[in-house]
């Protein structure tokens, strides 16, 4: 048992530790500073990374990770290093890359005294299941952990079901968990095991670099049915050779799924454009709430690009597309060439119409990729960006495309009302200016001046076009306003004639001399 003797060997550490000296129990001067910050609570030392000294090959001692405790083994003392872990009441994040064979019972024993640490990320295979009978049980049953990273362990189907079983012996869950098993060779039946059984509720699901298959999507679509994914909105499935089938059946799963923000899916190059396809309908789905999708890796080219464009027309979510392509230890194109880039000019701000304009895609804020987007399509995505940071209406994002794009707005549809519309209009290039001033985003497009003038010129003209295609209604108005006029000052005369008619026979009466009589 990794407790054996807990009490004993604590309280013979406790003595030895007034007096221990760092340098007989450490191999460094680097690993004497760790201890010591971890002996003395500093509150500097939030996280720390056991590693192996071949970790720090080729580095310099005074460049290590100043979070890294480098175990090279026979001389760093990792009895010493649990201990010290164990009585830490900062320590909230810790990684483990590596442990002596000999040492990692006594080392797992006293990690479970500790109650501070949070995070727990686990690079290394333990043996013996350490990680799923010791680890991880104790520190879930005593509710302190709320994020787990396994990577480089092997999970097959039992480990699954066991890591599944661990999970949910978390009772009083304060928050979703977030959890990352990455490269741990993890098939598609792994997964189907780990949704089915669990049932802590999970906020962040990574599986990337595992072993989910070409047609894993029929599991995957279990993961996002299962009530412990309820509450996910983090879901990373890169690299794990997805096809078209399995997005297909993932696609169909999300677009009824309201909680998921974040979507992975990179690295999956047996996706091609008709697998991007199903993920064009998943973006275009009333009940999609993704605001980023990480595409990266797949090479999408111009196929692609209008296909992910023709699904983001009407999506008010998705903030971030990246496309990113990563080989050769360099970026390299995605294969994006002007024709797909016009599919994406079209989305952003569809010239066609002012109307079209206004229905244009407002929200896409950032298109990641190598080499960045042609400075049109740069444009309008500053000026998306601009309305998320600040918070503002997407109109007025709007307003500032149409103002931009059509120098010569057409006034005749509102013609049918005359020129009761007019005022109107001349409110709405009001308002105009207001999108142009100092902080506004079209200074990130046009200087003050050019934009004063862009206002203007399109108020002057849209003033003229009024004039100029309602000339008799112009006239008529004019001549109408006249006559008025001129009624209510002869009403106003009449009125006054009146009254001084009145007061003139009034006075009259008074000065008529009083009859005489005999």
């Amino acid at each position: 048992n990794i407790m054996d003797n807990r009490e004993e060997r604590q309280r013979d550490y406790d003595q030895l530790a007034r007096d221990v000296n760092l340098e007989d129990i450490t191999s460094s001067q680097h690993n004497r500073e760790v201890l010591r910050q971890l002996r003395d609570n500093d509150p500097e030392l939030k996280s720390l990374i056991i590693e192996s000294e071949e970790a720090e090959v080729g580095f310099e001692e005074d460049s290590w990770d100043l979070s890294a405790f480098v175990v090279k083994d026979g001389t760093d003392d990792i009895g010493w290093l649990g201990y010290f872990v164990s009585k830490s009441e900062v320590l909230q994040s810790l990684c483990i890359q590596y442990l002596p064979d000999g040492s990692i019972k006594e080392f797992i024993g006293w990690v479970n005294l500790n109650r501070s640490i949070q995070e727990l990320s686990i690079e290394y295979d333990l043996g013996d299941d350490i990680i799923f009978n010791d680890l991880i049980p104790m520190r879930i049953k005593n509710n302190i952990l709320n994020r787990i990273e396994i990577t480089g362990v092997n999970i097959g189907r039992e480990r699954a079901r066991r890591l599944a079983l661990v999970l949910n012996q978390q009772c009083d869950q304060k928050a979703p968990l977030w959890l990352q098993l990455k490269r741990n060779n993890l098939d598609a039946e792994g997964l189907r095991e780990l949704a089915t059984l669990l049932t802590t509720k999970l906020g962040h699901l990574c599986i990337a670099e595992n072993q989910i298959g070409m047609n894993g999507g029929e599991v995957l679509g279990a993961v996002i049915q299962s009530k412990a994914f309820s509450q996910l909105t983090d879901f990373d499935i890169g690299r794990n050779n997805i096809g078209n089938e399995g997005v297909q059946v993932l696609a169909a799963e999300l677009s009824k799924c309201t909680n998921i923000k974040n979507l992975n899916l990179s690295g999956n190059r047996a996706i091609t454009a008709v697998g991007l396809g199903f993920i064009s309908g998943l973006l275009g789905a009333e009940n999609c709430r993704i605001e980023s999708i990480d595409l990266s890796n797949m090479h999408i080219g111009d196929d692609g690009a209008e296909v992910l464009a023709a699904g983001l027309v009407g999506n008010q979510f998705l903030m971030e597309l990246i496309l990113r392509v990563y080989e050769n230890d360099e970026y390299v194109s995605a294969g994006i060439t002007d024709s797909g880039w016009s599919a994406f000019s079209k989305l952003l701000c569809n010239t066609s119409s002012i109307n079209s304009t206004y229905m244009s895609n407002h929200t896409l804020a950032q298109i990641c990729q190598y080499p960045p987007p042609p400075p049109y399509i740069c444009k309008y995505l500053q000026l998306n960006a601009f309305q998320q940071h600040q918070n503002i209406d997407t109109a007025k994002i709007a307003k500032i495309k149409i103002l931009l794009t059509h120098p010569d707005l057409d006034m005749e549809p509102f013609f049918q009302k005359q020129l009761k519309l007019l005022p109107h209009v001349m409110s709405w290039f009001q308002r105009a200016r207001s999108c142009h001033s100092n902080s506004s985003p079209s200074g990130r497009v046009l200087t003050r001046t050019q934009s004063q003038k862009h206002v203007l010129s399109r108020e002057l003209s849209a003033v003229y076009k009024f004039i100029r295609g309602m000339p008799m209604v112009a006239a008529d108005g004019y001549c109408k306003y006249v006559l008025k006029t001129a009624l209510k000052r002869k009403r106003k005369l009449q009125l006054m004639i009146q009254k001084a008619e009145e007061e003139e026979e009034w006075a009259q009466k008074r000065l008529k001399p009083e009859p005489e009589y005999d």
